[in-house]
């Protein structure tokens, strides 16, 4: 009895220990059973990158006034903007814009006046893609833009 007992404690201990060292995401934050839609309007992003093939990255264009925002999607149809660090002290501290997904599992989104592919969606992050023509003194080409929004 002894013996079967000690080697349940162990079974025990093993399986344990193996699931815990399994489990990679700990503190991730799980978006199984939500839309698309829902995971956007979760918490608070902020944009960690904005890389543009005509432009390079973006991000580091950015003024260092607005690298701190927090994008919040507050409704299905509206983004607000909050401001941490104002670039001009008569800039309001929070703006709103429009956003928009044709339905709420939809692989693409309208913001800032472009649509995007949803690349990629954790709770943790989103990658946003868009492929577009440039026309550069005469000659078109396709041009690449790519988001990345961290959680805040």
């Amino acid at each position: 009895m002894k013996k079967n007992l000690i080697l349940l404690s162990t079974l025990t201990l093993l399986l344990a220990s193996s699931c815990d060292s399994l489990s990679s995401n700990k503190g991730a934050i799980d978006i199984s059973g939500k839309t698309k839609q829902e995971v956007f309007m979760l918490h608070g992003w902020e944009l960690s990158s904005w890389i543009d093939s005509s432009f390079q990255d973006k991000y580091d264009n950015i003024e260092p006034c607005m690298k701190d925002d927090v994008y919040t999607f507050i409704s299905t149809n509206q983004l607000e903007i909050n401001t941490n660090t104002k670039c001009n002290p008569s800039d309001l501290p929070t703006q709103k814009q429009s956003w928009s997904m044709n339905d709420a599992n939809d692989s693409k989104v309208t913001m800032f006046g472009f649509l995007w592919d949803i690349s990629s969606m954790t709770g943790e992050q989103i990658i946003l893609r868009r492929k577009y023509y440039y026309n550069f003194g005469g000659t078109t080409d396709y041009m690449y833009s790519k988001i990345v929004f961290k959680k805040h």
